[in-house]
């Protein structure tokens, strides 16, 4: 376009003629942008009450409709004994995403010795819910030593910014087997 101008002022620099012909012709094009742009804007607002009413059909069609839980946590998670005394304290975030996908990482294992815990979250009712969630285990060489499984009854508050839960754990060696278990009790408020 830049070198149509300066080639068509060359041109027209002997040309009177030329010169108002071009202008009519960048004009009709300036016009033709311009009823272009203002008919897109006009169609948008119809466009988006369209989506808005798509989104609102797809979450009445969605079993999926406890979102309490929903949302990243603060954890402190106490791996207790047998008799319930507390063994260690750690923490971990979690976050729960619609749908009950879950994510997960704690503080316990140096980083190179486990990776983010991914797992699936449900509601049970009455601000209870249940949750599982896996992570893979290293040794300190980095060799794959196993997994961790960890199953977990969660009690939301009735302000919805804390929760409580019981925490079942299962390492699993590399086939899956199970070589050690215990158990954790947990608190978490809300990230904010």
């Amino acid at each position: 376009m830049k070198n149509e101008v300066i080639l068509l002022k060359q041109f027209t620099r002997f040309n009177p003629i030329a010169e108002r012909r071009h202008r009519r012709v960048v004009a009709r094009r300036a016009l033709a942008l311009s009823l272009l742009a203002l008919s897109s804007l006009a169609s948008m607002p119809v466009r988006a009450q369209d989506s808005s009413a798509a989104a609102d059909s797809q979450d009445q069609v969605s079993p999926f409709t406890d979102y309490g839980l929903e949302g990243v946590w603060d954890v402190t998670v106490t791996i207790r004994d047998l008799a319930g005394n507390p063994l260690q304290s750690f923490r971990a975030m979690n976050m729960y995403i619609r749908g009950g996908v879950f994510e997960e990482f704690g503080a316990r294992n140096p980083p190179g010795q486990r990776g983010p815990g991914m797992g699936r979250w449900q509601p049970e009712g009455d601000n209870r819910y249940s949750a599982v969630f896996e992570f893979l285990r290293f040794n300190a060489d980095g060799t794959f030593a196993g997994t961790q499984k960890v199953t977990r009854a969660i009690e939301l508050s009735a302000g919805l910014d804390s929760f409580t839960s019981i925490a079942t754990i299962q390492i699993l060696d590399i086939n899956g087997q199970p070589i050690q278990s215990g158990y954790a009790t947990e608190t978490a408020t809300r990230f904010k």
